[in-house]
């Protein structure tokens, strides 16, 4: 299931980039999505940067037959591989959001273009649940949470760098 999310932030890409290495910023982040506990890991690994996010969240809220799969919690572990800023300030990552211990996982790209003071981030990817029988309804039951957990993230964004 292709899920596609877009925002713009009112800051320069160097600024932007500068944030998204910033464990503060990724601790507000985890915070911001309800996790109840989290870890974040930021590591140098040229010509990457690699920044890696563990949460353990609640299923509550998810369909009774998602939720009887995966149990009271689930870790999603999230790593985003940035690559060298080009020339024109623009950088894309690799990402890929799992759930801990079952057969899902979001796999795709982050892009970050510049246009002067202003930073456009493009998510695109594709969820997949490769679970017989129930796959599908796994991906529809989970991709709202994936689209909320970018939005949240682009929130929690718009807010640290306003402050």
């Amino acid at each position: 299931m292709k899920i596609e999310e877009t925002w713009s932030y009112d800051a320069p890409a160097d600024r932007v980039f500068e944030m998204l290495l910033d464990p503060a910023f990724q601790e507000a982040k985890c915070a911001a999505t309800g996790a109840l506990s989290h870890s974040v890991s930021i590591k140098e690994q040229p010509p990457r940067q690699v920044i890696e996010t563990h949460r353990e969240m609640a299923t509550e809220g998810l369909p009774e037959n998602v939720a009887r799969l995966v149990g009271k919690t689930l870790k999603v572990i999230e790593v985003q591989s940035w690559g060298e800023q080009g020339e024109d300030g623009s950088r894309v990552a690799d990402i890929d959001v799992s759930i801990g211990g079952l057969p899902i996982n979001y796999v795709g790209t982050i892009r970050m273009t510049s246009d002067g003071d202003s930073t456009d981030m493009r998510v695109s990817g594709d969820l997949r649940a490769k679970i017989p029988l129930v796959g599908g309804k796994v991906e529809s039951a989970s991709a709202p949470a994936i689209s909320s957990g970018v939005q949240i993230e682009a929130q929690t964004g718009k807010e640290y760098l306003a402050g």
